[in-house]
């Protein structure tokens, strides 16, 4: 077998298999149109976006959760792309058009010159070569096209599947009320009542990135911090810092005796309410 007489159906089989059901690139390219059309205008809010990919483990082209950075880069590359293959689409279709005109052309012109037969032999043979081809390529991106639909169906009923197979596992059953704890926590002037409320003890500590419940919202700064409220008693994370900052200030005159966790959320809640402390 020689270099030449190799095809190209194994390397467009190795491609297609690197791309990976979990890449996110393919599920900008599946869904773009889509998101664009049901958000109508809005931005899109890609905290929110980076979060939800993490969730359901889209990643990038190292294996990586996507940043905003990254995750916006990623989306205006694929835009560019569906936009320069539905432009080939419409390049082909319009050559394909133009040379079955020019076929139709070439008949008619033949018709008209039976005199000079070898010669309108020749000249309707390479139009109609180059009107098949042109008719060739247009129905191959067609197929291309549907090929693409067909794929975008598989991959949105494959996670689908995943999804539902896995949300049993994510559930966690909760404690009865009665099995709440209350943490030891000081009386702090400024800090609320959410501070105080029991907590379930079976529950996991919320994580930097989750995204919360009752807004939407992904969580910016740090992960809860063992011996202090946690965030799933609050609707906004600037709440939190002002209680968490002001318990960590009464506990810690100087930030020299805080963890580095402590110190990062301190420093998050200085900058989120200068005038608190």
């Amino acid at each position: 077998m020689t270099a030449t007489s190799i095809g190209i159906e194994g390397a467009l089989e190795a491609l297609e298999k690197a791309s990976g059901a979990k890449s996110l690139r393919a599920w900008m390219e599946t869904h773009q149109d889509e998101l664009l059309k049901a958000l109508d205008g809005r931005r899109l809010n890609w905290t929110a976006l980076c979060a939800w990919f993490a969730e359901v483990g889209l990643t990038n082209a190292k294996g990586e959760a996507p940043s905003v950075g990254c995750a916006k880069l990623l989306w205006n590359r694929v835009g560019k792309t569906l936009e320069a293959r539905r432009q080939r689409h419409i390049e082909a279709s319009a050559a394909a058009d133009r040379l079955a005109e020019e076929k139709r052309a070439a008949r008619e012109a033949v018709k008209e010159q039976q005199g000079e037969e070898e010669a309108g032999d020749a000249a309707l043979r390479l139009r109609m070569e180059q009107a098949d081809r042109a008719e060739r390529y247009a129905t191959s991106m067609r197929e291309e096209v549907r090929g693409a639909h067909v794929k975008a169906a598989a991959q949105r009923q494959e996670r689908a599947n995943q999804q539902a197979a896995t949300a049993p596992e994510r559930e966690i059953e909760p404690s009865d009320p009665s099995e709440f704890i209350t943490l030891d926590l000081p009386v702090v002037k400024g800090v609320s009542d959410r501070a105080y409320l029991p907590v379930d003890p079976k529950l996991p500590p919320v994580r930097k990135g989750e995204v919360n419940r009752i807004t939407g919202i992904a969580w910016r700064y740090g992960d809860d911090l063992p011996g202090y409220p946690s965030k799933r008693n609050y609707e906004y994370e600037r709440e939190w810092l002002r209680d968490v900052g002001l318990l960590l200030r009464h506990r810690h005159p100087t930030n020299l005796t805080m963890t580095p966790e402590e110190k990062f959320v301190m420093r998050s809640a200085k900058s989120r309410i200068p005038n608190l402390y």
